[in-house]
């Protein structure tokens, strides 16, 4: 094929952590009326979508060279730090070049002996101008370890049994969204609603419950494929890395990137449902639930391919926050956690949206328009100085799906809705999104109710009460305080595993520590007189009360300090979320009808 942009891929190098890559110039195009000065523009993209920040992938690019397929060098002139440039030729040009790849994570790229992972947006460069026709790769297997097999939703065209050869995608937008995994891993395999789904696990425990984990999953897939009416993709592949303690996932069209530590999947013969595992098992809905809602359903400041620069949107409350308020629920509905499980986990989503001080400062609006620079480059004030577009938009979307059913309708009716006229179509920014939600609220609520909600939870500074609105579904909200803060209020998070000194993490304006002046990066050595820890810091601050001074000494900077700071009553910023004792026989049905199970499973 001609009329394509061909890439060849090589693992030959992987002991030393590094692709190397040769991307082959179309054939017959430009064609031949065009100007002898034109010239090939390519870049790499800055950033991926789904995780909003430049990140540079560029800077991993090592030896990059062009020449004819005749073997005559062609001068490469760097355009910006992305981006390149070379003159047109009279016959086929050839680039080569390697992508070191060193990030354990599910945004860039990792090899080393073990294994092979890598998104499109790390190492394919991308041709300006031919965006739009195929693109062609070849998996080489010559020099891979003998061990890998490949996993991938990258169509295939013809390769071989370990997954090596040729694969074709449309265009590169599609290209750079299929994620490839290579190495000794774990397969399942299973079908939901005739749509067949692949889980790979890399670098897995032995006796990891595998049959267990397809069926959890399987379920999850049924739930949501039932909750949008169908499937968007003919196929799907999780890929899992598994790791000590790493966390987090990526979604693509029809495939997700996660990371999760090994030991808290469950074991064979292990029963129950451990938080830890209902953790996972919500992240697999979370990222699932994106290939509706974000990779098809989509802001339109994603279009066009912007990467190389931020497409700010202050559509993200909508796109992950109401994701993250589905994502537990969905297991719920899944029939995999009991009543009282789903309420923890939905008291862990409003907890982190109300900590510290920081939706007071910045509207859920700004916190997904800025999300570039602030959200995804928390620094120590974070806490007191930002929202997360994830917790608080997970919070209006319960208030949303309590207030809709509450007047009989519902929030998933929103979504299917959504769906329906944005599934092709990308959402614009504004308040179209507001007016097409005010517009489906049941008629006894009303309109202008969903537009004065939205001004104050979008646009203001005010705290979201929700209780009254759980409370009409027979779920009483008790304020508590933080563990770490339950016996009294040191105002900072002190922890760390040095055993000689306790680390300063968080300090929360307002509170005795910041009225102190103690710092985050302070180094406390004593307590009272006595030596302390990261490791003994909780237990020994506990036993103090309310109204104690206590006396902290440490260093800041290399430089001895002593601060005095007295101890206030707990903080009752927290939430607990129970069943009422007593419930009215209207809040029941309510809540039954809200955490149904899914009888079509």
């Amino acid at each position: 094929m001609t009329n394509s942009v061909q890439y060849t891929l090589s693992f030959a190098r992987a002991v030393s952590r590094y692709i190397d890559v040769r991307m082959t110039l179309p054939v017959d195009f430009p064609s031949a009326d065009q100007q002898e000065d034109f010239a090939w523009v390519f870049s790499l993209p800055a950033w991926i979508p789904g995780s909003y920040l430049i990140r540079d992938f560029a800077k991993n690019l090592v030896g990059m060279t062009a020449r004819t397929v005749g073997g005559t060098p062609v001068p490469i002139t760097a355009l910006d730090q992305q981006t390149w440039q070379i003159s047109r030729q009279s016959s086929p040009i050839v680039i080569d070049y390697s992508v070191y790849c060193a990030d354990f994570s599910v945004r860039t790229a990792h090899v080393d002996l073990n294994h092979a992972f890598f998104n499109g947006s790390s190492v394919f460069l991308r041709l300006h101008g031919l965006e739009s026709v195929p693109h062609l790769v070849f998996l080489d297997d010559v020099g891979a370890p003998e061990h890998w097999h490949v996993a991938t939703s990258l169509p295939p065209i013809n390769t071989d049994e370990r997954g090596f050869g040729h694969f074709k995608a449309d265009n590169y937008e599609a290209l750079i969204d299929y994620p490839v995994e290579m190495g000794r891993f774990e397969l399942i395999r299973w079908e939901t609603l005739g749509v067949p789904h692949r889980m790979v696990f890399s670098n897995p425990h032995p006796k990891t419950d595998f049959a267990r984990i397809a069926c959890d999953v399987a379920r999850i897939c049924s739930t949501e494929i039932r909750f949008f009416d169908g499937a968007p993709f003919t196929h799907y592949l999780f890929l899992v890395a598994l790791d000590a303690q790493g966390f987090g996932g990526l979604e693509h069209r029809d495939s997700t990137a996660l990371i999760f530590p090994r030991h808290d999947l469950p074991l064979l013969g292990e029963t129950g449902m451990p938080p830890a595992y209902q953790r996972f098992l919500s992240l697999c809905a979370h990222e699932y639930f994106h290939a509706w809602h974000v990779k098809r359903i989509r802001p339109l400041a994603f279009t066009g391919l912007p990467l190389s620069r931020p497409a700010p949107t202050r559509l993200l409350w909508l796109f992950e926050g109401f994701t993250s308020y589905f994502d537990d629920w969905l297991v719920r509905r899944a029939g995999l956690i009991d009543e009282s499980a789903y309420l923890d986990a939905l008291a862990q989503t409003i907890n982190r949206a109300v900590r510290g001080k920081g939706w007071s400062r910045q509207t859920l609006e700004e916190s997904s328009f800025y999300a570039w620079t602030r959200f995804y480059q928390q620094d120590e004030n974070a806490v007191n100085a930002i929202v997360s577009y994830y917790t608080r938009g997970g919070l209006v979307a319960l208030m949303l799906d309590l207030n809709f059913r509450r007047h009989g309708g519902s929030l998933a009716e929103v979504m299917r809705q959504l769906w329906h006229d944005f599934g092709v179509n990308p959402l614009p920014e504004g308040e179209v999104i507001e007016r097409f939600i005010a517009a489906l609220a049941p008629h006894s609520l009303g309109e202008g109710a969903v537009n004065d909600f939205f001004e104050r939870a979008l646009r203001g500074h005010e705290p979201l009460d929700f209780s009254p609105l759980l409370a009409e579904f027979g779920i009483t909200a008790e304020p508590v305080a933080e563990p770490a803060f339950a016996a009294n209020d040191f105002g900072a998070v002190v922890g760390g595993d040095d055993p000689r000194i306790a680390k300063v993490q968080i300090v929360f304006e307002d509170r005795p520590a910041a009225r102190a002046g103690l710092a985050v990066g302070d180094e406390l050595v004593a307590l009272d007189g006595w030596a302390i820890a990261g490791v003994n810091w909780g237990e020994r601050i506990r036993r103090y009360q309310a109204g104690d001074q206590v006396s902290v000494h440490g260093f800041r900077q290399g430089r001895f300090q002593q601060w005095t700071i007295e101890l206030a009553p707990p903080v009752l910023n927290q939430w607990r979320l129970r069943p009422a004792p007593v419930v009215a026989a209207c809040a029941r049905q309510r809540r039954a009808a809200w955490l149904i199970v899914d009888d079509g499973i």
